[in-house]
């Protein structure tokens, strides 16, 4: 018996003996050390990244509020020369004026960091924009657009490159651009898409069934509103970045029982397909002025306040300078009337305060291009209450609201893409104001200089 039970333990000993000599990758895998192993990804890694000839397209997404941004990139030796579309006011990127794309230069890394780390190590005008904590267009002080400048690998092949940002993990995947294209015309194809599939809201309707889900957009990210069969509303957030051709979703969404991962551009600018779903489109929705003034965020300047106006906006920078914590100046970083955090009136931020005070928006005409501005103060939050009784905000508003409304008459650039909206008072002609689409900051501009 007992030899029996020895053969039987020989016997398996064979067994195991001959397993490993046929399976010579098991073997292979341990011939190096992990510190080898990660040495030999992050040589593979470089070499990735330096072997495109022009460079990478960047699909990158700080906090995924803002959407995503095209960022482009080449790799040479141990730097990282950097383009990237326009994202702020203050941020020098784009296109120049002299036609070409703005770039910058800097060092980059990769590194060890519990695997394969690609770090932009130096200071870059263009791409550290979207980690800088103290941007000016985005956020608050101390956070920002909340990006990474340091990415961990997930995976590197010469067609697709694979990160995570390291602190605030967003997805974000590279792809080589094509050889001889100049970065311009990369460029230009982005937002020729832009400016093609631009609308405040839209209508998402599958098979052509009136169950339509309203869709509008903030920053770059779409915002789908539906009612279900319990009567809850729900509002679903899905950043995009823009494409040549279309809208590509961060990730993919469900609504209405279809996936949406890519909307395309297509041919006509009344509706865009859904990539891979026949019938299930994004339909375009022209708003009135009135509603465009009500769901949008329409940013005010003091140099787009008429003569009316100017005096109480004067009056409020001179109370702001003694409204920060120990009476120290609080600098007005914008101001805008429309919907902002889900509320429609009268928001600023000044130093670290998020002001607001409401409105009603009340349609006088058909055609809703003339409105009855008035005031909700059930709609303010408590320190926009401090900022109206102590800071001037009862004056600035004035010229908006009156102490009992004011009727205005509405006027635009465009029906679909206004990029300002006019509000002429219908009793008051000198009181003439141009609200602003793009986001502009430091209304006061030179008049509220750090050095007051």
């Amino acid at each position: 018996m007992m030899k029996k039970k020895l053969y039987n333990i020989f016997m398996l000993l064979v067994g195991v003996v001959s397993f490993a000599a046929c399976t010579p990758e098991v073997d292979d895998a341990f011939d190096q050390s992990a510190a080898e192993r990660v040495e030999m990804k992050m040589k593979e890694c470089r070499e990735v990244l330096t072997s495109a000839p022009n460079g990478w397209r960047m699909e990158y997404y700080a906090a995924r509020t803002y959407g995503g941004y095209n960022v482009l990139c080449k790799f040479e030796g141990d730097n990282v020369t950097v383009a990237s579309e326009k994202a702020g006011s203050t941020q020098n990127a784009g296109v120049g004026s002299d036609g070409k794309v703005i770039t910058a230069t800097s060092h980059f890394s990769i590194i060890q960091s519990q695997g394969v780390l690609l770090s932009f190590d130096e200071y870059n005008d263009v791409f550290h924009y979207f980690s800088d904590p103290k941007n000016p267009d985005y956020g608050v002080a101390g956070e920002g657009m909340e990006g990474d400048f340091e990415f961990r690998v997930v995976s590197a092949t010469p067609e697709k490159v694979e990160l995570v940002g390291k602190k605030h993990e967003s997805r974000i995947v590279m792809y080589p651009i094509e050889e001889g294209k100049a970065w311009e015309t990369v460029m230009a194809e982005i937002a020729a898409t832009e400016d093609f599939m631009k609308s405040r809201s839209y209508q998402f309707v599958v098979d052509g069934v009136e169950e339509t889900v309203d869709v509008t957009s903030n920053y770059r990210s779409l915002i789908f509103s539906y009612t279900d069969e319990k009567g809850e509303n729900h509002r679903v957030a899905a950043p995009f970045i823009i494409t040549k051709d279309g809208y590509k979703m961060y990730r993919t969404l469900r609504m209405s029982g279809v996936d949406i991962s890519m909307i395309e551009r297509g041919t006509t600018d009344e509706y865009f397909n859904i990539s891979g779903v026949p019938g299930a489109r994004l339909y375009t929705y022209v708003p009135t002025l009135k509603e465009a003034l009500e769901t949008g965020m329409w940013f005010i300047t003091y140099e787009d306040l008429s003569s009316f106006a100017k005096p109480a906006w004067d009056k409020m920078r001179e109370h702001l300078k003694t409204a920060g914590p120990n009476n120290t100046k609080n600098r007005l970083y914008w101001a805008l009337i429309g919907t902002y955090t889900n509320k429609i009136g009268f928001h600023m931020l000044a130093g670290n305060d998020n002001v607001r005070w409401g409105l009603n928006i009340k349609a006088l005409n058909e055609a809703e291009d003339e409105v009855e501005i008035t005031s909700k103060p059930a709609d303010a939050n408590n320190i926009g209450k401090t900022y109206f009784n102590k800071y001037g905000l009862k004056g600035a508003l004035e010229p908006f609201m009156g102490t009992r409304g004011r009727k205005f008459k509405l006027s635009s650039d465009s029906e679909r893409h206004p990029s300002y909206i006019i509000l002429t008072d219908m009793d008051e002609p000198t009181n003439v104001i141009k609200l602003w689409e793009e986001q502009k900051n430091y209304p006061y501009g030179d008049l509220d200089a750090d050095k007051d």
